[in-house]
């Protein structure tokens, strides 16, 4: 089973990682062609869209996922085909909203009507990138993970070929990247309807959609509550620094989204499903305990990562600027990527905790919390990021998250019997903090030879302390982990 999990998260991960890390793998492109303010555009405009379709999605998917493994074959039809029928209806709305209203859009955000045009092929940009959700969630609820990641596949070369082609050749900037994703979307939604129809009746169902609204309305407002955490300040650094500061800022966030591409949105596709066809044939026990293992999971695994992009980001950007002919204006984003990564961390401590509270049908728990950390956010960056700026914006989203950790497990607690170890948890976060700062205070003068080192050092003395010191995992956890890292 553990094997079978392990494998089906590498193929899951690897889809997200094609469909997630363009903006990654093309960074060194956008750091030598796109100055800190066309960058920064490109982040505001995105922010926008991704709020835009938070508030009109009205959270249908996490309905459709928690349902789903408890209805029979021809409802499961019904409730896709419902579920699709209204990311339609609200991609036309959304699309037509950003084209028809593109001038005022450019207005308010940028105080000028310079970007009219680039808001209208992100209206067009925005219709397909709602359309293909749905179509990947097929695959993904159906555990089509050969075809899920053949077609990340195809959407990516595709992409990455189209922002080539009109960022470098053409010098479109700002419309060609977004050119190229409305395309690329646009293609796959047409290779992917013939693999996904039988699954589909794409007929209204009434009740179907009562249901389906009933328990995913509430993530709309924990959904707009994280983006306000996770990316509202972008728009306040606009405001009050400009598009160059957003720019830097938005390149580390880059390099802390490195954590969602590798860990998080590759573990929630595959965790999803797991647990619950998991809780739908073991005991009410077994879930509790399982609930309880993944915080302890999550911090391990999590940790990892966070060292690994923490402790070689300077060396990275330092290698794009040197060899790669990158601007020196985005040096100081390395700066801000150990405060921003912590933020992807922490949410994905909190993944546990909503899988808890749909298990026990409980969705306004993490809501609640979100809506509590967001109202926080909100009040701090107003006080904090015309002070304090970028590195201001980068420390209030982590207090936010801090928030909602606490208050999802809080209140979470209360409708499972048996409670967490947060001793254990505290130990784990004491072992990572030790194993940053020594990593962080190594410094090599050539920065390849930094990155690995800082790197190594950092993994090799979390990965000691967890193992072989206190009680973190069990002896049988233990003797798996080892049993997998010795070949």
């Amino acid at each position: 089973m553990t094997s079978d999990f392990l494998k089906k998260f590498f193929t899951y991960g690897l889809g997200n990682v094609l469909q997630s890390a363009l903006s990654l793998i093309l960074l060194p492109l956008y750091l030598r062609f796109l100055r800190p303010d066309e960058y920064g555009v490109i982040s505001v405009l995105s922010v926008t869209m991704s709020l835009l379709a938070l508030s009109i999605s009205a959270g249908m998917m996490n309905g459709l996922i928690r349902l789903y493994y408890e209805t029979e074959s021809l409802q499961k039809k019904k409730l896709i085909g419902t579920t699709w029928l209204w990311y339609l209806a609200v991609a036309t709305l959304g699309g037509a909203i950003l084209f028809t209203q593109a001038r005022p859009l450019s207005t308010v955000l940028f105080r000028a009507e310079v970007y009219e045009s680039s808001i209208r092929i992100v209206g067009v940009a925005f219709f397909f990138l709602m359309v293909q959700i749905v179509p990947f969630y097929i695959l993904r609820l159906e555990k089509k993970a050969g075809q899920y990641v053949a077609f990340s596949l195809f959407n990516f070369l595709v992409d990455f070929t189209l922002k080539l082609f009109f960022i470098v050749s053409l010098g479109k900037g700002i419309e060609g990247y977004f050119a190229s994703s409305a395309i690329a979307n646009m293609l796959t939604v047409g290779l992917m309807v013939p693999f996904v129809a039988k699954y589909v009746k794409l007929s209204p169902d009434i009740p179907s959609l009562k249901k389906l609204l009933k328990l995913g309305f509430p993530y709309v407002f924990s959904g707009i509550a994280v983006w306000t955490i996770d990316v509202s300040d972008r728009l306040l650094l606009n405001h009050f620094a400009g598009e160059a500061v957003v720019g830097v800022y938005s390149v580390a966030y880059n390099f802390a989204n490195i954590f969602r591409v590798l860990l998080a949105t590759p573990a929630a596709l595959l965790v999803d499903p797991f647990f619950f066809a998991f809780a739908a044939a073991r005991p009410a026990a077994d879930t509790r305990n399982l609930l309880q293992r993944m915080l302890i999971y999550s911090f391990l695994a999590g940790g990892v990562v966070y060292l690994g992009i923490t402790l070689s980001s300077g060396g990275v950007l330092q290698i794009l600027i040197s060899q790669f002919g990158a601007k020196k204006e985005y040096l100081p984003a390395a700066n801000l990527v150990p405060i921003l990564t912590l933020a992807p961390f922490i949410y994905f401590l909190v993944m546990p905790s909503i899988l808890g509270g749909l298990w026990v049908k409980k969705p306004e728990i993490f809501s609640i919390a979100c809506l509590c950390a967001a109202g926080l956010n909100a009040g701090l960056n107003f006080f904090v990021i015309p002070k304090f700026g970028a590195a201001g914006a980068a420390v209030t989203t982590v207090i936010a998250y801090l928030l909602l950790l606490g208050l999802s497990y809080g209140r979470l607690e209360r409708f499972l019997s048996g409670g967490y170890d947060w001793k254990k948890v505290a130990r784990v976060m004491l072992y990572l903090a030790l194993a940053f700062t020594i990593g962080w205070q190594i410094l090599i003068d050539q920065p390849v030879a930094s990155l690995l080192v800082r790197v190594m050092v950092g993994i090799l003395i979390f990965a000691f302390l967890t193992l072989f010191t206190g009680d973190i995992l069990t002896k049988v956890e233990r003797d798996k982990v080892l049993a997998y890292i010795r070949p």
